[in-house]
């Protein structure tokens, strides 16, 4: 298998219901959404993870989803599909059905595992992912890094050493707080898959989660990023993307600062709101703007507090958006609407 090399701006795209029940995918409203992605100069399609609610699908759904991928890409870009599990062996069947069913890569979210200890015992990450390459053979991405206070949470030097061990590995989607310099920045993350290389000869490539500080990834050596605000602003971050690799990086920073309005409400920390509803956020704006027909999802993922989607709404203007819905015409039919 030709392991597949992805750059730039590669979007998670968000899966859309058919109603406020989340019972049903709307299949023709994520193959239109899909094409919308595709319009732009994209380095790849991510169908899973979180923000496509991995999670909260069953097997059957996910590979629906990589069917519609597969077909709406007609192998233009690569398909990048989601496991989550906290089994290793769970992790390796998901992996193998989604091989079989034509995806080019995986991307894995680390195992929820009580009392992870990323700083000082990595063996368990290490003895899973040596697992699941020795399994599937199918190439892959690790989302996690020194940032995430959660069980996500990944350092540098685990980095080296998975990207030493693991043949299949081919790129890291880091999770990180300080992009530039210093102990655990994302520098420090390049530098440890370079120490790699250094050994193996094999390129791990580092990609950014999320857009906030595109720019200052790039400068520190990212290949891209791998994140669902790609469904609010791809014509954007594509036009950054290119005009960075150009040399233009003052275009690409005028691009991200004008879009800071809209990722400080997204991620909500830099206006004093929680992380935690992040993937509605994008979603609701994603709605809010007419590319879906509604931001439903299902639980246990709960709407953002009320005041936020007037905040969001004003965030779309203030970046030069559009947005062609009313944060008052967001309702959710009952509230456990998913159950």
């Amino acid at each position: 298998m030709t392991t597949p090399r992805i750059r730039g701006i590669v979007p998670a795209a968000p899966i859309v219901y058919t109603d406020a029940t989340c019972r049903t995918i709307d299949e023709d409203a994520y193959r239109a959404h899909l094409r919308f992605l595709l319009q732009h100069d994209i380095g790849g399609l991510c169908v899973g993870g979180h923000a496509g609610e991995t999670e909260c699908l069953t097997m059957q759904e996910r590979l629906t989803v990589v069917r519609i991928a597969r077909e709406e890409a007609a192998g233009r870009v690569p398909i990048m599909g989601g496991v989550i599990a906290d089994s290793t062996w769970s992790a390796i069947d998901q992996a193998l059905a989604l091989k079989e069913h034509g995806v080019d890569l995986a991307l894995y979210c680390l195992p929820n595992i009580v009392g992870w200890d990323a700083d000082t015992a990595d063996g368990m990450v290490l003895g899973h992912f040596g697992a699941i390459d020795r399994a599937t053979k199918l190439p892959f991405f690790i989302y996690g890094g020194p940032g995430d206070r959660s069980s996500c949470r990944l350092m540098p030097a685990t980095f080296e050493r998975l990207a030493v061990s693991c043949e299949y590995l081919t790129g890291m989607k880091i999770a990180v707080r300080g992009i530039a310099t210093g102990e655990n920045s994302f520098t420090d993350c390049v530098n440890a898959l370079a120490r790699a290389k250094e050994k193996t000869g094999r390129t791990v490539d580092a990609f950014i989660a999320g857009d906030a500080n595109l720019c200052g990834a790039l400068a520190a050596g990212a290949a891209g990023t791998i994140n669902a605000c790609e469904s609010i602003r791809v014509e954007d971050n594509t036009v950054l993307y290119n005009a960075f690799l150009k040399g233009d990086r003052e275009a690409a920073q005028r691009i991200q600062d004008t879009m800071k309005p809209l990722a400080d409400i997204i991620y909500g920390m830099a206006v004093g709101r929680s992380f935690t509803y992040f993937h509605y956020r994008f979603k609701i704006a994603t709605w809010m703007l007419g590319r879906i027909p509604n931001a439903f999802m299902r639980l246990p993922q709960v709407p953002p507090p009320a005041d936020e989607f007037q905040m969001i709404y004003d965030a779309l203007v203030a970046t030069g958006k559009k947005p062609v819905r009313q944060p008052h015409e967001f309702a959710v039919a009952t509230e456990f609407a998913s159950v």
